[in-house]
C-alpha cells in the first residue's frame, strides 16, 4: 500500500464521482445525493487516513548553507513528467500547512453535499456535478507544489464557481458573480505574469532548461535585485514587482480590505449549502498562498512590504468588525465578521514568525469550521422566518431549542471564549503579533472587543429577545439538520480543549515556513552560480 498515489486518488475522487454522477437519471433527486455524499464522504475518508499517517516531526532539508538554501519537506510526494518541454511536472505533496487544510477541504465539502436539499435544489445533478468539481480543484490547489500546476487548479477552480453562484441564490447573484470573477482574474493575470517572469528569469537547472517547480525557484531564483529605473527614478526590483502580483491575487482571494467589496455580495447572495464549502475553504486559499509562495520564494519582498501588509490585516479586522456591528440583515453581519476574522489571519502570517504563523494556520482550520457553522444557521432562520433582517427576529429559544443551544457554542466560538477553538487561533496569533510589535496586538484585541459585540448581540437578539411575530409558528431544526451542526459544534469544543493533534503538524511546517521567510536575498554578484 506505501506505493499507492494517495494524493492523486484524493484528488481523483470527486472527479470520478462527478463523472459518474452523469450515469445518474436526472429525476432520480435522491440517488443523485447520494452518490454525491458518497463521494465527499469517500475523499473525507482517504484525507483521514493520510493525517493518521502523516509525520509530525519531519525533517528540514537543507540543499545550501543558511535559511536561502533550505527546501520544504512534503510527504507522500508523486513527481511526474507532465510538459517536459518547458519543465513542467505533476509534482504534489503534503506539508503541515496543507495537511489540516486538506481535511478542512474534505470537511466542509462533504457538509455542503449533506446540507443540500434533494426536494428543492433546481437542476440538483448540475449542482452536485459543480460541487464535486470545485473540491477536486480546491484540492488540487492545497496539493500542488509545480507552479504551473497550481495556476491550473487556481484558475480551473473559478469555472464551477462561476456557474454555481450565478446560477444558484439570490436576485442578485449575476451581480455579485460578475465582481467576484472580476476581482479574482484580475489578480490571477497579475500573478500568471509573475510567474511567468520567475520561470524565464530563475537560474537553469540540471535538466537544462528552467522549471516551474517551486523547490527549485526557491533555490535558484534568478537575478532579480536591480531595481527597475523609470524617467531616472529607481523603482522595486522586478522580485519586488513579481511579489506585489503574487500579493494582490491573494489579498483579493482572502480578503483583506480595501479588496473586500466582492465578498458580502456574493455570500449574501450565495445558498447557505453552497456557502458552507465556498466560506470554509475558498477563502483560505488566498491566505494559503501568502504562506507557501509568498514567504518561500520572496523572502526579501515580504519584508520590505511586512508593515504594510500587517496595516491592511489590522484594517481588516477593525473595519470588517465595525461593518458587522452596522448591519441589519444577519447574513451579512457574519460576511463582514468572516472578513475581520481573515484580517487576524493576515496578522499572524505578516508578524513573520513561528507563534504568528502557527497561529494563522491554526486559525484557517477554526475559521472555516464558524463560518461555515453560522452561515448554515443562518440559513436555517432564514428559511423558517422568511427574513435575514435581525430587528424582525426574536425569541427564538423558545421556539428553536436544538438551534439555540448549538448557537451558544458557535457564537462563544466565534468570540473567541477561552476552551473554544478560535481561541486557541486567536491567541496564538496574538503572540506572534506581541512578538512583532506591541502595538499590533493592542489593535487587533480592538477586534476582539468588537467580535464580542456584534456576536452577542445577534445571540441575544436572535434568541433571548420577546417572540417576535415572524418567531411565533417556527419549528426547531429537524434530524438532518442537527446531524450537520453537530460536529462541527463538537469540533470547536474538542479544538479548544484539547489543540494538540492540530498543533503537532501546523507547528512543524511552520517552523521550515519561518525559517525559509528568514533567509536574505542572494547577493546580486553570486546569483549565476551553484
Amino acid at each position: 500500500m506505501t506505493n499507492v498515489p494517495w494524493l492523486t486518488v484524493v484528488l481523483v475522487i470527486p472527479l470520478g464521482t462527478a463523472i459518474l454522477l452523469q450515469l445518474v437519471p436526472r429525476s432520480d433527486r435522491g440517488a443523485i445525493k447520494a452518490v454525491t455524499v458518497l463521494g465527499t464522504l469517500a475523499t473525507a475518508g482517504v484525507v483521514a487516513g493520510l493525517l493518521i499517517a502523516f509525520d509530525r516531526n519531519p525533517v528540514i532539508h537543507a540543499v545550501g548553507p543558511g535559511p536561502q538554501g533550505v527546501v520544504l519537506a512534503f510527504q507522500f510526494e508523486e513527481i511526474h513528467s507532465w510538459i517536459p518541454a518547458i519543465g513542467a511536472t505533476y509534482h504534489v505533496g503534503l506539508d503541515g500547512l496543507s495537511a489540516w487544510l486538506l481535511a478542512l477541504d474534505a470537511g466542509v465539502f462533504l457538509l455542503g453535499a449533506v446540507a443540500i436539499s434533494s426536494r428543492t435544489t433546481e437542476r440538483l445533478k448540475f449542482y452536485c456535478g459543480l460541487l464535486l468539481l470545485t473540491q477536486a480543484a480546491t484540492i488540487g490547489v492545497l496539493l500542488s507544489v509545480d507552479m504551473l500546476l497550481f495556476y491550473f487548479f487556481w484558475e480551473g477552480m473559478l469555472v464551477p464557481l462561476y456557474f454555481l453562484l450565478a446560477s444558484y441564490g439570490d436576485r442578485d447573484r449575476g451581480r455579485a458573480t460578475l465582481k467576484f470573477i472580476g476581482y479574482t482574474v484580475a489578480g490571477s493575470l497579475l500573478m500568471l505574469l509573475a510567474i511567468i517572469y520567475l520561470y524565464v528569469h530563475s537560474r537553469p537547472t540540471a535538466l537544462g532548461h528552467p522549471s516551474f517547480d517551486l523547490q527549485l525557484l526557491m533555490l535558484y531564483p534568478g537575478d532579480t535585485q536591480q531595481p527597475v529605473t523609470f524617467l531616472g527614478l529607481q523603482l522595486l526590483t522586478p522580485q519586488q514587482f513579481a511579489f506585489v502580483a503574487f500579493a494582490l491575487a491573494f489579498a483579493i482571494k482572502v480578503p483583506l480590505v480595501p479588496f473586500h467589496t466582492w465578498l458580502p455580495d456574493s455570500y449574501a447572495n450565495c445558498p447557505p449549502a453552497t456557502l458552507t464549502f465556498f466560506a470554509g475553504i475558498v477563502s483560505k486559499l488566498g491566505a494559503f498562498g501568502f504562506i507557501r509562495y509568498g514567504l518561500t520564494l520572496f523572502p526579501g519582498p515580504v519584508h520590505d512590504f511586512q508593515w504594510i501588509l500587517e496595516g491592511l490585516a489590522i484594517l481588516s479586522i477593525i473595519y470588517g468588525a465595525m461593518l458587522a456591528l452596522a448591519q441589519s440583515d444577519i447574513k451579512r453581519i457574519v460576511a463582514y465578521s468572516s472578513i475581520s476574522h481573515l484580517g487576524f489571519i493576515a496578522l499572524g502570517i505578516f508578524a513573520l514568525n513561528l507563534n504568528g504563523i502557527n497561529g494563522a494556520i491554526i486559525q484557517m482550520v477554526n475559521h472555516g469550521l464558524i463560518i461555515a457553522a453560522l452561515f448554515l444557521v443562518v440559513g436555517y432562520i432564514e428559511a423558517r422566518t422568511g427574513t435575514r433582517d435581525r430587528h424582525a427576529i426574536s425569541g427564538l429559544e423558545r421556539r428553536m431549542p436544538w438551534l439555540y443551544a448549538l448557537f451558544l457554542v458557535i457564537t462563544l466560538a466565534g468570540l473567541g471564549m477561552p476552551g473554544m477553538n478560535s481561541f486557541v487561533g486567536e491567541f496564538t496569533i496574538m503572540l506572534g503579533a506581541f512578538q512583532a510589535s506591541p502595538l499590533l496586538a493592542v489593535l487587533a484585541g480592538v477586534g476582539v472587543m468588537l467580535a464580542c459585540w456584534y456576536m452577542l448581540r445577534l445571540h441575544q437578539g436572535l434568541m433571548h429577545e420577546p417572540l417576535s411575530p415572524a418567531a411565533e409558528t417556527v419549528r426547531d431544526i429537524g434530524a438532518a439538520e442537527r446531524l450537520v451542526l453537530l460536529p462541527l459544534a463538537a469540533l470547536m469544543v474538542l479544538i479548544g480543549v484539547y489543540p494538540k493533534p492540530l498543533g503537532d503538524i501546523t507547528r512543524s511546517s511552520a517552523v521550515q515556513y519561518v525559517t525559509r521567510a528568514s533567509a536574505p536575498p542572494p547577493p546580486v554578484a553570486t546569483l549565476g552560480t551553484p
